[in-house]
C-alpha cells in the first residue's frame, strides 16, 4: 500500500542551505502555586527591542502567551506558527537562512535531530534551570536532558491508556472491562455476535510518528518487550514480543475475527476520539489519555460521559512521551531568550507555571513537572472528563517510549518509521503477513542507516 506520510523529516543546516545554495491561574499542591520572588520574577540585564518564538499551531495560546509576556516585560513577542507536521522544516529552514530565533519546540522524536544538528543552546548555568529539572517527571527529563545537558522545558506530556464504552458493556451484560488481552478478545466477539457493535475495538493505527507505531510500541511493552535492546540491536526477529504482537494485532482486522474498525487505519488521536464518540465501538486503545476531554465532552460527542479509561492488562505498564520548548544557538540574546522560554515552558514573572497549568484546565494535556501534576488544575480540571485517580496511576507506571523504541534517538528513525507505517498498514490490511513486515523492517534498520 503506498502511503503518503504526513511528516517531514529535519534537515540540518548544511543539508538545507545546500539544498537552497483561558490561561487561568489555579491554586495548587506541591510548587505550582505561584511564589512572587524568584530568578523568574527578575528582569535580564541585557537590552532587545523584541524577541520571537517559532512554533506549532494550538488554539491561541501563543497570543495570548505573548501578550502577556509583552505587558509584564516591555518586550514584544513575533511570532512564526506553522502547522505540527510543518514545523520542522519551517525551523531548519529559517534557521539555515540565519534568521533569529529565540525560541522554538519541538516532539521528543524531533529534537535528538536538533541538537545534532547544533540548533538547541543548553541551559545549564542559567538562573532556575536546577529548579525546573527537580521538578521534572521521569520521562520528560529523558526527553529535555541529553547527555547530561539540560536542553529543554516541557510543553505537555501525555501517557497511553485504555477507553470503554459503558453503555456497551453493562448492554453486553459484562460486569468489567477486560484485565486480559484474551478477555479482550472474548468481550470483542461477543459484541459482534451480539450484534451489539459491528467493529468492537477502534484502533489508532493512521501513520504518523507516534500514533500507528505507538499503538505496536505501547502493546509490545505491555507485554514485556521491546524493539530494541541496550546495546541498540533489533529485537523483532521470530519469536520476538514485537513480532507477536504485531500477529495478534493483525488478526483482529482479519476475517477470522473481524473485529477491528476499518476506520483505525485512517485515525490518529483526536480524530479516533471523535469517532470512537459516535457510539459504534466498546474499546478503543491504547492511546493518548487527553482524548477523553473529547469523548466526554457534551459538546462533541453523542456519548459524553459515558467512556472510561482503563489501563493495560497484566501489570499494567504503559508509555508515555513529553513535548519540549528549548532556547535556538540562533537566539538574539541568551538571558532573554530563556525568559521567553520559561512563559512557554516554566513559570512567568508571578511565579506560576501558567501555560502548563491553563493547558490541564483547558485541554486535558499533562504536564512534564510533578509538582503540576500533583495540582488542582489536575485534580478538578481533570474530573469532568476522565476518573482521575485512574489516569494519574497509570502515568506513574509510564515509561518513556524512548526506552521501547530507542532509534528515536538515531538520525534514521525518521526514515524507519516511513517505511513502519507502511509495512505495519499492509500488515493489518491482510496484504503482508507479520512474519514478511518484520522481516522488511529489520532489512530497513540497515538501509536506513545508510542513507543518513
Amino acid at each position: 500500500m503506498a502511503n503518503k506520510l504526513i511528516y517531514r523529516r529535519e534537515l540540518s543546516r548544511r543539508h538545507v542551505i545546500g539544498a537552497a545554495a483561558s490561561l487561568g491561574i489555579v491554586g495548587t499542591a506541591g510548587g505550582a502555586l505561584g511564589q512572587q520572588t524568584g530568578p523568574w520574577s527578575e528582569a535580564p540585564k541585557g537590552k532587545v527591542d523584541r524577541l520571537n518564538f517559532v512554533v506549532w499551531t494550538y488554539g491561541d495560546i501563543y497570543t495570548r502567551i505573548a501578550k502577556q509576556f509583552e505587558a509584564d516585560w516591555g518586550v514584544p513577542v513575533d511570532s512564526t506558527i506553522s502547522s505540527f507536521n510543518d514545523h520542522p522544516t519551517k525551523l531548519t529552514t529559517m534557521y539555515a537562512a540565519g534568521e533569529k530565533i529565540d525560541v522554538s519546540q519541538s516532539s521528543p522524536f524531533s529534537f535528538p535531530n536538533f541538537v545534532n544538528q547544533g540548533l538547541v543552546e543548553p541551559l545549564d548555568g542559567l538562573p532556575g534551570v536546577a529548579d525546573y529539572v527537580k521538578d521534572f517527571s521521569a520521562f520528560t527529563k529523558q526527553v529535555a536532558t541529553i547527555d547530561g545537558k539540560t536542553l529543554g522545558l516541557p510543553y505537555f506530556a501525555a501517557v497511553w491508556v485504555w477507553n470503554y464504552y459503558v453503555d456497551m458493556l453493562e448492554k453486553l451484560k459484562i460486569d468489567k472491562p477486560f484485565t486480559t488481552y484474551d478477555e479482550f478478545i472474548e468481550h470483542c466477539v461477543k459484541a459482534k455476535r451480539d450484534g451489539v457493535s459491528r467493529y468492537p475495538v477502534l484502533w489508532v493505527a493512521g501513520v504518523g510518528l507516534e500514533q500507528l507505531p505507538g499503538t505496536w510500541y505501547q502493546m509490545t511493552w505491555n507485554r514485556g518487550g521491546t524493539f530494541f535492546d541496550k546495546q541498540g540491536n533489533h529485537m523483532l526477529g521470530p519469536g520476538s514480543i514485537a513480532r507477536e504482537t504485531l500477529k495478534w494485532w493483525a488478526n483482529t482486522f482479519e476475517k477470522g475475527l473481524d473485529i477491528a474498525d476499518p476506520e483505525s487505519l485512517k485515525v490518529q488521536f483526536t480524530t479516533s476520539a471523535k469517532a470512537f464518540g459516535a457510539g459504534k465501538n466498546l474499546y478503543r486503545g491504547p492511546n493518548h489519555h487527553y482524548g477523553l476531554n473529547v469523548v466526554n465532552d457534551p459538546t462533541q460527542s453523542p456519548i459524553a460521559g459515558k467512556v472510561k479509561v482503563l489501563e493495560s492488562p497484566g501489570d499494567g505498564r504503559t508509555i508515555a512521551d513529553a513535548h519540549v520548548y528549548f532556547v535556538t544557538t540562533a537566539n538574539r540574546n541568551k538571558e532573554w531568550a530563556w525568559k521567553l522560554l520559561q512563559y512557554l515552558g516554566g513559570r512567568t514573572k508571578d511565579g506560576n507555571y501558567t501555560q502548563a497549568i491553563g493547558l490541564a484546565k483547558d485541554a486535558m494535556l499533562g504536564s512534564g513537572y510533578n509538582s503540576v501534576m500533583n495540582s488542582d488544575a489536575v485534580k478538578t480540571g481533570w474530573a469532568p472528563w476522565g476518573d482521575v485517580p485512574t489516569i494519574l496511576k497509570i502515568w506513574d507506571k509510564a515509561t518513556y517510549i524512548g526506552e521501547v523504541c530507542s532509534s528515536v534517538y538515531q538520525p534514521w528513525h525518521f526514515p524507519w518509521t516511513d517505511q513502519l507505517n507502511i509495512e505495519v498498514q499492509n500488515c493489518l490490511t491482510g496484504q503482508i503477513t507479520a512474519d514478511q513486515c518484520c522481516d522488511n523492517l529489520i532489512k530497513g534498520i540497515a538501509e536506513a542507516k545508510r542513507k543518513v
